[in-house]
């Protein structure tokens, strides 16, 4: 067969009659599910980062009122990286692995349970501390040296960590109780 001349997979995913066809988006979720069941953590990775880079790029142009010409690309790489690396291979082993061996299950208690390990353990001291030092890689302060990068990372923990967090528990305390009652 000649591929040269057959559609790719996602510009037919993409296509205006594809998109709108329910058949062929109960295809395409399917296709997606059996992709994720496959190579779950790779498949993690790749979504996590392509949704990471789209928000930031969507805040950059639809809040901050930016042009594509004049994103901030070093910010958006930081997300990129982040969300396929962190988000998407990390949190997946601390998720699924570690979390499930600390508090099996999925009823209320440990639901519960996994949320606040989320969001009092994980949040405050890996997540964001993680989320600073990619930042400070990418903004070259570990460049300068190792003490600049400390700095930068201590920095932005000390002016940004408190209203960090609150603004995350507020939306994902709530959602990682629902997520991990829900999603075995």
């Amino acid at each position: 067969r000649n591929h040269a001349s057959s559609p790719s997979l996602l510009s037919s995913l993409l296509s205006p009659t594809t998109m709108f066809s329910l058949p062929s988006l109960s295809a395409t979720i399917r296709s997606l599910n059996a992709m994720a069941a496959a190579r779950p953590v790779a498949f993690g990775a790749t979504s996590a980062a392509f949704k990471t880079t789209t928000a930031d790029v969507l805040v950059q142009t639809a809040v901050e009122g930016r042009s594509l010409e004049t994103l901030d690309l070093r910010r958006t790489a930081v997300f990129t990286l982040f969300g396929g690396g962190w988000m998407g291979f990390g949190q997946y082993y601390l998720y699924c692995r570690l979390f499930e061996r600390l508090v099996p299950g999925t009823t209320a208690l440990a639901s519960a349970g996994k949320a606040a390990l989320d969001q009092l353990v994980h949040v405050p001291l890996l997540y964001f501390p993680l989320f600073y030092s990619i930042d400070a890689l990418l903004q070259g302060a570990w460049a300068r040296g190792v003490a600049c990068g400390v700095e930068h990372v201590q920095h932005r923990l000390r002016t940004e960590l408190k209203e960090s967090l609150y603004a995350n528990w507020s939306l994902w305390l709530p959602a990682s109780f629902v997520g991990f009652r829900l999603v075995p």
